[in-house]
């Protein structure tokens, strides 16, 4: 018999007897469930725990055997339902199985399940359900049954562990959209933060939190400071390099307003990093919450376990040996070098508070170290719930975050701490100081220039805190000391270099071997040469004179001298030259001496502004391929010279050989035609001063150097050269006077260029510059043409004389002037500076461009500055192709701006930036963002801010960044300021992220900033030399959106008149006149603005009064008296003007004759009768007469307005 009942009864009727049924609750029950209608699907979901959980009363066995068959039926019935599903109504169809009718086709799909694919949904449809939102709800409702079901516990509920997921949206794009799994994580970690935290900002919750030691973490800082190390930079690179007053080390006081932020930032450290470091300590009172903040003590008392080394290791992520390293104990303990004189013995315990843990122990016995003999557990000697304790805590604190930050190991960083601080101890007021080591904001200066240094010269701590401090005496371990290592690790001495505080010699007696010399120039590898120059020099810096003692002090300054020089590439008295150059003996002394590092910038460079002077100083060399050397020797003044070379010897002897043919000699008038001057001859009156004329030539016939300029030195030389001649000759014919002075003052300046030439041609072979440079490398040396020709003749008169006092101080400075000429003339030649660039910077540059009071000045600054117009000469040949030139006139232009306001400024602002960024192929708005930060004016004037501008661009250039970004990151505060920093990394992270296109610079015109007109008035025509006359012009400036343009300076030039510069009125409009001259013809006036082209005005034409023109009876030829001879001709002229004395050029003019007594067959012949006035007026005519008789000759104007008779007729003989 078939049974009818359900598939799970029967099921469980297999499974399970009817006497185990009758004994067991659990299956009564079960049994119960079934036979009500309960479905084994739910069963099967939830697995055999679930169905435990759900029918507690059964047992595991029971619930197994049960859910293993139960499971069977569902997968079953659920592959039924499947295939009719996918089947739909239609049953499928019965074949035979044998027989021929079994003889068909294989089986297939469409055959056998035949599913009506066209009434289904699409395959990647939401709905369909193999869909991944079909995986997905099943997959929640398994979480559901199988584990929030099992664990009833909130805080595994899948709503309070995924917060965000009940709350998406299930559509197209979210379940089909290629997303980054970064992006998922990370926003699911957001959602789950925000839901399970009470902070308002995650950022400010970064910031505040200590623990673990990694924090705190501020985003910006990190984005910024990440930014900055991907180009090889630090953010302190970006403070400096926007610095006004960058490189440092042309500074008297050696710092500007952003070195110490620059340092702050090159520590790598965040503000708040910093500020954790230079907080005050917290109370003791407060141990609690400052364990518990910084330690994640959360637990009451839970601090106490501090000391203990496996905790402490937990809460610092150190392992023994590491908290071993930390507190200089066991096999990293410090160990006393044997060749050192301690003034007390040897303790019992490591002198950890001596070295390699100096700041955790406050450098105060007895140091914190592990207690051995604890019976349970090893633990420290510092107890946290003490004062004392806590003291060392709060440092141990600090040390385990700053070591971790810079990567360094903890006796490293320690080394440096405790340089810095106790040289800012020393470099802090009285009122300021502490006897305490506290981390202060001058040792995170040190901090900063340390990293600096590290980064880019490889200088270890040990190095540099000798820079700031003294070496250290103490070994660690198995290591020498660093004094040891340097003087007693290869030894060929008997006896080893000791710091006994004994004295040695600063300079060696000759003859004598001085073991300390010996063993200071081995250690330091130097010669003694070095060792004489650096001995001078440590011994002034500590004010001794003969003796110098062997103690740390003095030892560590010998090697700061050798060390810091050496590790930036140059020698240790190349190294002492710079610092004497640089600042004098002050900073020598500074650097030299004790160390000491300023909190708050007073007074001379701290230690750190030395360092960073002389890193600065060394890379600016090297951008400008210099050797160090050379700028050493032509930065200051040629040393005095003793002897002349062979060069200058042939230099001297050719200017000798060939003066006499340039000298001005009394022959040299006599050979011009010029007369005797009596007695006396042409030179002695013109070497001599009377009637306030001073002389124009020496004794010696070598022209004198005019100083009022070369526009009024011909006239100068003509006024001198009249007063000789009336001096000399009295009163004699005008026209002869005329004459001798013509040939003199020809004479006198041939001269003058002969031996101008003379010099240029010489001193140009000589000092290997060109021809065009040689006079202009002269006026830089201070020397004139005179000055130089007048020692060539005084050597020679030396050479011909005894020597005595007087050849030596002549021969001397001869030497030196020499020397000085060589040096200007290497400097042009290294530099490559051309004739026009030294003569811009003769004339005014020296001024303008280097706010410089005397022009021949040649220092490090000047040196410098020429080198940054060289830089921007390379740099827009590089970008632009552009002339160095058009740079030149730039700065011409600009220093010749008047003071301006109002649209004049503004438009000198935009035009400014355009010239700038078409110069060096960049763009115009980051040439405004740059020189509106540079200069008040927002008008680029000077070298310095010229520099500056580069700095940018080249920061630009290496980084991608704009110029609003550079100086965001540049100018950020030293303390905390979030929106400065937010902003920064903003405007950073934007540039970094984004694609960097090349960049294509499309020239800007400054002809579009404005438009000009330019009209005539009224008449273009003007009469010359008439009062009254003139032309008037009407100007209208607008700027590029059509508005006017008021209070802005329009300039003039005209050849043939003038015209007042004048400023536009409110409506842009102007009205200039142009007030004719003497002088007639056609003139254009050329207008322009301040730093814009000049343009052409409309053409005006200057002419005679044609009104008033006549024949001046004075102006006409005379005529004969007598009778012509027959066949013979006369000339005729006058001359045609005006009432105002303008002649009347050009004009058509006629002339007449008739016969004074005639007779029908008298005629003359006029040549020409009709024509043109000269330029000069004149008509000028020949008349003849082959008839013979007496004529009047008279001329008239076309016109016929003016007409003159010739007074006198003029009689032809007859044939």
């Amino acid at each position: 018999m078939v049974d009818s009942r359900r598939p799970a009864l029967q099921l469980f009727d297999q499974l399970f007897s009817e006497k185990q049924r009758a004994q067991d609750v659990g299956l009564q029950n079960l049994e119960t469930y079934l036979e009500n209608g309960g479905s084994i699907y739910p069963l099967v979901e939830k697995g055999v725990q679930g169905m435990l959980q759900e029918h507690s009363q059964l047992s595991f066995e029971q619930a197994q055997q049960f859910w293993r068959g139960a499971n069977s039926i569902a997968t079953s019935q659920r592959r039924q339902f499947i295939e009719r599903t996918l089947r739909g109504n239609r049953d499928a169809p019965k074949r035979s199985s044998s027989g021929l009718l079994s003889i068909v086709d294989g089986p297939n799909y469409h055959a056998l399940i035949g599913t009506d694919f066209a009434a289904l949904c699409p395959p990647d449809a939401l709905e369909s359900i193999w869909s991944p939102v079909a995986y997905l709800i099943d997959l929640l409702r398994w979480v559901r049954d199988r584990l929030e079901g099992i664990n009833k516990e909130e805080k595994y509920a899948l709503h309070n562990r995924r917060t965000d997921l009940l709350a998406l949206s299930v559509d197209f794009n979210a379940v089909y959209q290629s997303i980054s799994s970064v992006d998922i994580i990370v926003e699911v970690l957001e959602k789950f933060i925000a839901a399970n935290t009470d902070v308002d900002s995650i950022e400010d919750a970064l910031i505040a939190a200590r623990y673990p030691n990694g924090l705190p973490y501020y985003q910006h800082w990190v984005t910024i400071d990440g930014i900055a190390q991907v180009h090889d930079l630090s953010v302190g690179d970006f403070e400096h390099r926007v610095d006004l007053s960058y490189p440092y080390f042309l500074q008297t006081n050696g710092r500007g307003a952003n070195t110490a932020k620059g340092f702050a930032h090159a520590s790598r450290l965040g503000p708040y990093q910093r500020l954790l470091l230079t907080e005050t300590r917290a109370d003791f009172e407060d141990r609690e919450s400052f364990f518990a903040q910084n330690f994640g003590t959360s637990k009451l008392d839970e601090y106490l376990f501090l000391n203990q080394v496996v905790f402490l290791g937990e809460r610092t992520k150190l392992d023994s040996r590491q908290i071993e390293a930390l507190l200089s104990i066991g096999d990293f303990a410090p160990v006393r070098s044997s060749n050192v004189t301690y003034i007390d013995d040897k303790p019992e315990h490591p002198e950890s508070e001596r070295s390699g843990s100096i700041y955790i122990n406050d450098n105060t016995a007895p140091a914190v170290r592990i207690d051995n003999a604890s019976e349970l557990r090893h633990r420290l000697t510092a107890n946290p719930d003490e004062s004392v304790g806590f003291n060392h805590y709060d440092r141990l604190n600090r040390m385990v975050r700053l070591a971790s930050w810079t990567g360094l190991p903890f006796d490293q960083v320690d080394v440096v701490l405790a340089a810095a601080i106790r040289a800012t101890a020393l470099g802090n007021r009285p009122e300021d100081s502490s006897d305490k080591m506290e981390i202060t904001n001058g040792v995170v200066h040190a901090l900063g220039l340390f990293q600096k240094l590290r980064e880019r010269y490889q200088c270890t701590a040990a190095d540099f805190a000798v820079f700031i401090g003294e070496m250290s005496v103490y070994g660690r371990g198995e290591a020498l000391s660093q004094f040891d290592q340097l003087f007693n690790f290869e030894s060929g001495y008997r006896e080893p270099f000791k710091l006994d505080n004994g004295a040695f010699a600063v300079t060696p007696v000759p003859g004598m071997v001085d073991l300390t010399i010996s063993q200071l120039c081995s250690g330091l590898a130097i010669d003694p040469q070095t060792y004489y120059v650096l001995a001078k020099t440590v011994a002034k810096a500590y004010g001794l004179t003969e003796t110098l003692n062997r103690n740390a002090a003095i030892i560590s300054s010998f090697y700061r001298l050798v060390s810091l020089p050496r590790l930036l590439n140059i020698t240790p008295v190349e190294g002492v030259l710079m610092l004497s150059m640089l600042g004098g003996d002050e900073w020598i002394s500074r650097f030299a001496g004790v160390p000491v590092i300023h909190d708050v910038p007073d007074g001379l460079p701290d230690a750190l502004e030395l360092i960073e002077a002389m890193q600065s100083c060394v890379q600016w060399c090297a951008q400008n391929n210099l050797p160090v050397s050379w700028m050493l020797q032509h930065a200051v003044d040629a040393p005095p010279v003793q002897e002349l070379s062979e060069q200058d010897e042939q230099f001297f002897e050719q200017i000798r050989n060939l003066l006499p043919t340039a000298q001005l000699s009394n022959s040299t008038f006599l050979m011009a035609g010029v007369p005797t001057a009596g007695a006396t001859d042409w030179i002695e009156f013109l070497a001599t001063s009377a009637d306030s004329l001073g002389p124009i030539t020496d004794l010696y016939g070598l022209i004198l150097p005019y100083e009022q300029g070369a526009e009024t030195y011909p006239a100068f030389v003509l006024q001198k050269i009249s007063w000789a001649v009336n001096s000399a000759l009295g009163e004699i014919e005008p026209a002869l006077r005329q004459n001798i002075i013509t040939s003199m003052v020809s004479a006198f300046l041939q001269m003058r260029d002969a031996q101008t030439s003379l010099v240029r041609e010489t001193l140009a072979a000589y000092a290997g510059v060109g021809v065009d440079q040689a006079l202009l490398v002269l006026d830089w040396a201070g020397v004139t043409v005179h000055q130089l020709l007048l020692h060539v003749l005084e050597r020679t008169d030396m050479q011909a004389e005894a020597s005595g006092r007087t050849r030596d101080r002549a021969a001397s400075a001869s030497f030196d002037l020499l020397a000085e000429i060589r040096r200007r003339s290497e400097v042009v030649s290294t530099l490559g500076l051309s004739a026009a660039l030294l003569q811009e910077y003769l004339d005014s540059g020296y001024t303008d461009w280097l706010v410089q009071a005397d022009k021949h000045t040649l220092t490090v600054r000047t040196l410098y500055y020429l080198t940054t117009l060289t830089r921007a000469f390379a740099l827009a040949s590089a970008a632009s192709g552009q002339s160095p030139q058009k740079l030149l006139d730039y700065l011409r232009q600009v220093n010749a701006l008047p003071a301006v306001s109002g649209d004049a400024k503004r438009l000198a602002q935009q035009a400014s930036a355009i010239k700038l960024a078409n110069f060096f192929g960049w763009s115009v708005q980051e040439v405004r963002e740059c020189v509106s930060r540079i200069d008040a004016d927002g008008i680029l004037k000077n070298l310095s801010q010229l520099d500056l501008l580069m700095r940018v661009l080249t920061l630009s250039t290496a980084t991608g960044m704009d110029a609003l970004t550079i100086f965001l990151i540049g100018n950020l505060p030293e303390t905390v300021d979030k929106s400065s920093y937010a902003k920064a990394a903003e405007h950073a992270l934007l540039g970094e992220s984004s694609a960097q296109a090349p960049i294509v610079h499309a020239p800007g015109d400054v002809t579009g900033l404005v438009t000009m007109t330019c009209e005539v008035v009224d008449n273009s025509t003007v009469v010359a030399n008439k009062p009254g006359e003139k032309v008037t012009y009407k100007v209208t400036l607008k700027d590029a959106n059509g508005e006017p343009l008021s209070g802005v300076t329009v300039h003039w030039r005209a050849t043939l008149g003038t015209i007042k510069d004048d400023t536009t009125l409110i409506d842009g409009t102007l009205v200039a006149e142009f007030i004719p001259g003497n002088v007639m013809g056609h003139d254009t006036p050329l207008l322009w603005l301040d730093l814009f082209e000049p343009q052409y005005a409309p053409s005006i034409e200057i002419t005679a009064d044609f009104a008033t023109l006549f024949f001046p009876l004075e102006e006409l030829s005379p005529t004969p008296l007598d009778t012509v001879e027959y066949g013979h001709e006369v000339e005729l002229y006058a001359v045609l003007e005006d009432a105002y004395g303008n002649r009347g050029q050009n004009s058509l003019v006629e002339w007449f004759w008739t016969i004074e007594a005639p007779e029908k067959r008298d005629a003359v012949t006029i040549r020409p009768a009709q024509g043109f006035t000269d330029q000069q007026g004149l008509t000028r005519v020949f008349v003849s007469s082959r008839t013979g008789g007496t004529f009047v000759f008279s001329v008239r104007t076309q016109s016929g307005e003016s007409e003159r008779i010739f007074t006198n007729a003029i009689t032809f003989a007859r044939s």
